[in-house]
């Protein structure tokens, strides 16, 4: 139950009793603009990575990760004490500095994630650009094809 709730700016915050053997993430928690908005936008990642498998236009690889980021939004959102643990874990004095540290980590995974998927797009493209020349060759030989570029121009 929920003893006071007060608001202050863009701050609120919530002071909930706490029982013996609860952990302390589940003590006060500081709420703002900045939550909001993490769960707003985690929400929106879980939607998007639903919405692509639903509709078979990406792998699950894409919806494992959209689920992981998302979740992982989601769960700063509503518990931004959780991340005092994860700051004693690493060896960091501010909680502030935990969630760089991870949200950095993150970015450096996706960015490596996205630049070898990048690679191996352009690896396909490179191989059905050859395939696609190959067959204009065989066509031309064949005598299928006149010199014009134009697909669309069936003689």
């Amino acid at each position: 139950m929920i003893d006071t709730l007060a608001t202050t700016g863009a701050l609120v915050t919530l002071d909930a009793p706490v029982t013996a053997g609860a952990p302390a993430v589940l003590g006060t928690f500081d709420y703002s603009l900045v939550n909001v908005v993490s769960l707003l936008v985690g929400l929106l990642f879980l939607a998007n990575g639903y919405f692509l498998v639903r509709k078979g236009r990406e792998a699950v690889a894409v919806f494992v990760l959209s689920v992981a980021v998302g979740g992982g939004l989601v769960f700063v959102a509503l518990f931004p004490g959780a991340f005092d643990f994860v700051a004693r874990l690493l060896g960091l004095e501010l909680r502030a500095r935990a969630i760089l540290v991870v949200s950095n980590l993150t970015l450096f995974a996706l960015v490596i994630y996205l630049l070898n998927r990048i690679g191996k797009l352009y690896d396909r493209v490179s191989r059905l650009n050859e395939r696609l020349s190959l067959l204009d060759a065989e066509l031309e030989a064949a005598g299928g094809r006149g010199d014009s570029d134009d697909p669309d121009d069936h003689e």
